[in-house]
């Protein structure tokens, strides 16, 4: 298996990537509440929502949250090593208090999945869970939610109606166009506010250099007027690092 570099270990140009990513979501200032999601499985969303927010902590004074809401996989604890006793499922059912589920990792507070849900759409759906995300928006500059796959579950498409803003993370040469526009076609239809596409597990050792700011057109065809944006990487191969992110799409 390729390896993912994290953010802040040493990798330049993935770290700059994700600053840039980060630049570009906090243009618009009533965008608070974010979720990450992807078409499939295996896209990397769960690692660029960590990275994510761990660079949006970096920021002087910010107040950064990670929601893992995807009850399945849960795979933010297992990314920081944390433990998944209690965490939004109890908060939303009422069986614990918000201050008994955060998780403290550096200057970033996480809050887990929690207990399994026997039917999570009922849990995502309830007003007690839309009345907590809506209070932790208030208490934070910043939310991120973390969600299994639009095209897995419908857990995503409930999730981006009562969030401020979806990002979809694709990975290369893994999401075709016909999964590709299902995926909008889902997210259009319950109306979400898409504000951008990351492009993750690109191979960019193959390439010793990029031209800075190059389209990457015909992707989504029903999204022309979007201004698509890319940064230069990797002027040197990077040996250790064989994936990474180095394409952003933002909409706003």
């Amino acid at each position: 298996m390729a390896m993912i570099a994290a953010y802040d270990e040493g990798n330049f140009e993935l770290n700059e990537s994700y600053r840039e990513i980060r630049t570009y979501l906090s243009i618009n200032k009533n965008i608070k509440s974010i979720l990450i999601t992807s078409a499939e499985m295996d896209e990397g969303k769960t690692t660029v929502v960590c990275n994510l927010a761990k660079c949006f902590a970096e920021l002087d004074g910010a107040k950064i949250l990670l929601i893992d809401c995807d009850f399945r996989k849960r795979g933010v604890s297992r990314y920081f090593g944390i433990e998944n006793t209690f965490g939004i499922s109890d908060i939303v059912f009422g069986y614990k208090k918000k201050s008994e589920c955060v998780k403290k990792v550096g200057d970033l507070d996480i809050i887990t999945s929690g207990g399994v849900p026997s039917n999570t759409s009922i849990l995502l759906n309830s007003q007690s869970m839309k009345d907590t995300i809506l209070k932790l928006r208030e208490e934070y500059d910043y939310v991120f939610i973390d969600s299994p796959p639009v095209c897995r579950l419908n857990d995503a498409c409930i999730i981006t109606q009562f969030v401020d803003g979806t990002v979809l993370v694709n990975a290369s040469k893994v999401i075709d166009a016909k999964i590709a526009n299902i995926t909008l076609e889902k997210l259009n239809k319950v109306g979400a506010n898409l504000i951008g596409i990351i492009l993750n597990k690109f191979k960019a050792e193959k390439y010793s250099y990029y031209s800075s700011y190059y389209g990457y057109s015909g992707y989504y065809d029903d999204k022309p007027k979007h201004r698509l944006f890319r940064r230069k990487k990797h002027r040197k191969k990077q040996k250790k690092i064989r994936n990474s992110i180095i394409f952003v799409e933002i909409y706003i």
